[in-house]
């Protein structure tokens, strides 16, 4: 199984695979959010929100990403 970490990497790095399966994880998410909307909105919602997760991906810095206990010492 591959991580949302590494897919994030591949994405930046050009693949159109690791995009699609990023936004296949948040689907889920983007279905949810959209299911109190009036129907005839709701699918230019759904659309907006994998745009924004595109959108997100490629705003993503992964070379300034802390490990985990990167993380942990500075919450010290």
């Amino acid at each position: 199984m591959v991580n949302l970490y590494d897919l994030t990497q591949k994405a930046k790095a050009g693949s159109k695979e690791a995009v699609a399966k990023i936004v296949e994880m948040f689907e889920p998410k983007v279905k949810k959010s959209s299911r109190f909307i009036a129907a005839d909105n709701r699918e230019d919602l759904e659309q907006e929100l994998r745009m924004e997760i595109v959108k997100a991906v490629n705003r993503f810095e992964t070379s300034s990403t802390p490990t985990f206990w990167g993380f942990i010492k500075t919450l010290k």
